[in-house]
């Protein structure tokens, strides 16, 4: 069910041509080390995909941050107005 792209079998094949590591894709391990796992060959015991951290620009988050709590300020506002003017209507 699943396909390779032209791309990807061809870094798959220079991987394998080449027979050497490459981070996060392919590593060169001894028979030693395929035996020390029960010969399991799964993909993720010897090759860790790369995590991808989100980019945080910092100033930009601040200002957003600071625009949304003066929303909320306003709002807050507006809500004990609306309290204020149901405490005055049930006098």
């Amino acid at each position: 069910m699943n396909s390779l792209s032209d791309e990807n079998i061809r870094r798959i094949a220079e991987a394998y041509k080449n027979f050497k590591d490459v981070e996060s894709f392919a590593k060169v391990v001894s028979l030693e080390e395929v035996r020390a796992n029960n010969y399991n060959l799964n993909v993720t015991l010897y090759v860790m995909p790369a995590e991808k951290g989100e980019e945080i620009n910092i100033f930009r988050e601040f200002e957003e941050l600071k625009t949304i709590e003066k929303e909320r300020a306003e709002v807050m506002t507006k809500l004990e107005e609306y309290i204020q003017q149901i405490r005055e209507a049930m006098k």
